[in-house]
């Protein structure tokens, strides 16, 4: 994704202790958005892909971005930094044990040598986010943004889900949010998760066979199961195009109608950064 900026007109860089900014930090480059808590307003949404160089780490070109940018290194009301990831697992809140969070995590994932597990509450479904950053990346946050609080994007991406199911109603739903080599997948029968779980994918015939294989083991019909995606996703791609060979319910998730946007965000499919403006409510 090329770098680009969104700026709302009414976006003043001297007033940003009245805003909140999300963050977003992934392997490919870092996004953010800024919300005036004021008027309940987006007012930004800008995205660095990542200048490779001489730089080795995650951490490094992190800190490279945070030099570049006027916002990233200002003082804000408050402030989210939400890691993308693929390794990461749910513990019930009454099981959670914060002392014991490297186990839990050791149940579903390796963990590598210099990695530190973090752990973050999902209230959407009174449940912990146990995820793995890489060496140097929980110092690098804390250096650049030492009052952000850190959550997984599992998290803003349930809480968006019972949003929608709030608004929608209760029938049984699959929810992807897609990313650049695996996807986060969840079905919801009310408020009711039934599955959360990620799958790595290289092809679109990898992504249809998770969809399907996952339809088939909770007996969701095809035919009337509404499927909905965000994310990196192209609402005519080659993915969309073989959904429909075999799902027929499909849409794109929207943005929470409690919040406005500028109207400098309709540059980008509305789609695509549904999970970072979901932040604000989990912070």
């Amino acid at each position: 994704m090329a770098e680009f900026a969104y700026l709302d007109e009414s976006l003043d860089i001297n007033q940003t202790g009245m805003y909140h900014m999300s963050i977003q930090v992934s392997l490919n480059g870092l996004s953010f958005c800024i919300l005036n808590t004021v008027d309940n307003k987006y007012v930004a949404l800008k995205h660095y892909p990542y200048v490779q160089e001489d730089k080795t780490t995650l951490a490094e070109l992190i800190g490279e971005v945070v030099a570049r940018d006027e916002f990233l290194g200002r003082d804000f009301k408050s402030l989210a930094v939400m890691p993308v990831g693929f390794r990461s697992t749910m513990v019930p809140s009454p099981l959670f044990r914060e002392n014991d969070k490297e186990l839990f995590f050791s149940f579903n994932h390796p963990l590598e040598e210099g990695e530190t597990v973090m752990s973050a509450r999902a209230k959407a479904i009174d449940a912990y986010a146990l995820f793995a950053m890489a060496p140097g990346m929980p110092e690098a946050i804390k250096n650049s943004f030492p009052r952000a609080r850190v959550l997984h994007q599992t998290i803003p991406f349930l809480e968006g889900i019972v949003r929608y199911l709030w608004i929608k109603g209760k029938e049984p739903a699959m929810f992807l949010n897609v990313h650049d080599d695996f996807f986060d997948l969840a079905v919801f029968r009310g408020q009711t998760p039934l599955l959360i779980n990620a799958f790595r994918y290289r092809q679109v015939n990898d992504m249809i066979y998770f969809i399907l294989y996952t339809m088939k083991t909770l007996e969701m019909d095809p035919a009337t199961s509404p499927v909905i995606l965000q994310g990196k996703i192209n609402t005519t791609s080659g993915l969309i195009n073989s959904l429909k060979r075999y799902v027929k319910k499909i849409s794109f998730a929207r943005r929470d109608p409690s919040f406005t946007y500028s109207y400098t965000f309709n540059m980008v499919s509305e789609h695509t950064f549904v999970n970072l403006f979901n932040v604000y409510p989990c912070v």
